[in-house]
């Protein structure tokens, strides 16, 4: 089995067992499709009119043409439907409604997927609400057999997915291979999608016709996680052969996924330990960690410190330096002290972890089928995380790493083996600082060793690895310091463009949280209350208006 060929977006995917042959770019535009008439680009026929979502140029069409216009199919095989629901473009899909326009005719090529299709790969929720109310069937295959909601797992959509199971999408159909959207979902490598999918009520032991399993597919892919859920809360049998005798595990060796190898590994030992075969201890799990979430970053620096530079310290720096500069030494030691303790703290304390099962997520999930906002843009479900079945507040996401949902969720920092959130930030943020003051004070003590002793290879050595890591750390400690300052997390300034709530009316960013440097200092080290959702609506809502 070998993993297929990349697909564009304009096409739907046709099989994760054998490679498919090259597909057209289906979303780039025909060449001459446009002209230039004084500087503007008017489309020279209906179907790139609907690719860009023009209103008045499909109007002009149909009134020119017909409404015969909209049952033509372009070169590529596609009606103007197609393209209007690839690019979610709601006013000129009702308008082809409006028209009569064939809603559900398939494309004229191999795969004939349908304009909901479509709708599907690019997560166009509201066009695909809108087709279904005007008699689209739900379930409706392409030439492959795969409904929407198959496409929809097949790009991720885990929005339309849901939408889809609230209206009654069957979870039992099946492709022409007998792949489900669970299949594909795991195949694709979509660990969310997996978990709603498998509460909505797949079987995550089902086998497709080539006798393969979920988990199989996920060790295709090599997602970890999807194949630590799959194997720890469903239970899923791991030795399991496929057609060609091909267990997970083999299928993820052949893959050169070794995390996975790792951990299945681990897992079929402890299996036949069960049975009654002599146990193994684990020790490499012990001292580095699972499969996935290594402490190799965490180790380095206690072990650079203790073994290098400690020792460095007593025998190169102490006997020359510590007569003249007792009250510096004092200084570096306290410094010590308190960047082992923050460190022992930063990575202990559990960095607010969101209770998970809520009642809350199962009521946004049984409300979903009654909600009438759709095709006006909004999303009752765009804050939901299937993985840990709950409603993230604002400012919080899931770690891949920890798999949990963290409150105010700054980032998964591997030196402290934990992620940075609402309740360790500060002792991670002192760490940091404490950390750049040693070395600082370091540099200073091995400098004056060097003027007093001379140039002493060792000495350095672990100069110039100090003013290389201290460089880190001051970039680390000013950035850190500075989105305190500003009020706003890593995650947020990395992904801002994926949070509304951190836009304004015009799209640009805003932060609604941002208020003094003293304010915003204080709400960090929690000596300040933060603002409530309620708050930050308002304020969102005044800048709207503005």
């Amino acid at each position: 089995m070998s993993k297929m060929a990349t697909v564009d977006p304009s096409t739907t995917t046709s099989s994760h067992h054998h490679e498919t042959g090259s597909s057209h770019t289906g979303t780039e535009p025909c060449c001459g499709a446009v002209q230039c008439k004084d500087g503007k680009v008017e489309p020279v026929d209906i179907f790139y009119a609907a690719k860009l979502g023009m209103l008045i140029p499909c109007q002009e069409f149909i009134e020119h043409l017909g409404t015969a216009v909209l049952h033509t199919c372009d070169e590529k095989g596609h009606t103007p439907l197609h393209w209007a629901a690839l690019g979610g473009h709601t006013a000129v899909v009702r308008y082809f409604i409006d028209c009569k326009a064939p809603l559900d005719k398939p494309s004229e090529n191999k795969l004939g997927p349908r304009p909901i299709h479509w709708a599907c790969v690019r997560g166009h929720v509201g066009i695909v609400d809108l087709l279904l109310q005007h008699g689209v069937p739900i379930d409706t295959p392409d030439s492959k057999g795969c409904t929407p909601l198959i496409i929809a797992c097949q790009y991720g959509q885990t929005v339309v997915a849901a939408y889809l199971m609230s209206k009654g999408a069957r979870l039992q159909m099946l492709d022409h291979e007998g792949d489900n959207a669970l299949h594909w979902a795991c195949f694709k490598g979509q660990a969310e999608l997996v978990r709603l999918l498998i509460f909505s009520g797949f079987n995550p032991r089902q086998r497709d016709n080539y006798g393969q399993t979920p988990l199989h597919l996920a060790c295709i892919n090599g997602n970890l996680n999807i194949v630590k859920e799959l194997v720890e809360e469903d239970d899923v049998e791991i030795d399991l052969e496929d057609k060609n005798g091909k267990t997970p595990l083999m299928l993820a060796v052949g893959r050169k996924h070794h995390s996975i190898e790792s951990y299945l590994t681990t897992r079929l030992e402890r299996k036949r330990t069960i049975l009654g075969a002599m146990p193994k201890f684990d020790w490499q799990t012990l001292l580095f960690g699972p499969p996935g979430n290594s402490k190799g970053a965490l180790l380095f620096f206690i072990c650079s410190v203790l073994f290098w530079g400690y020792p460095m310290y007593i025998f190169k720096v102490i006997p020359y330096t510590l007569q003249d500069m007792q009250a510096l030494h004092l200084l570096f030691f306290l410094d010590n002290c308190l960047m082992w303790y923050f460190l022992y703290q930063a990575s202990t304390t559990e960095p607010g972890y969101l209770p998970r099962d809520t009642q809350e997520y199962h009521n946004s999930i049984r409300q979903a089928a009654h909600f009438d906002g759709w095709q006006a843009g909004a999303n009752p479900l765009s804050r939901l995380c299937h993985t840990c079945r709950l409603v993230k507040p604002l400012r919080s996401k899931h770690c891949r790493v920890c798999n949990r949902c963290v409150d105010c969720f700054d980032h998964h920092c591997p030196y402290i083996y934990n992620c940075v959130g609402f309740r360790n930030r500060g002792p991670f943020l002192c760490f940091v600082t404490s950390t750049l003051t040693a070395m600082w004070i370091a540099l200073y003590l091995v400098w004056t060793v060097l003027h007093v002793k001379g140039w002493d290879i060792l000495v350095l050595v672990g100069f110039l690895e100090m003013v290389f890591f201290s460089l880190i750390a001051l970039a680390v400690s000013c950035m850190a310091w500075y989105m305190v300052a500003m009020n706003v997390t890593t995650n947020e300034r990395l992904n801002m463009k994926r949070y509304e709530y951190l836009k304004d009316g015009n799209g640009r960013f805003y932060n609604p949280f941002r208020r003094s440097v003293k304010d915003n200092c204080m709400e960090y080290f929690h000596m300040r209350k933060p603002l409530t959702e309620g708050e930050v609506e308002i304020m969102n809502a005044r800048v709207n208006i503005v």
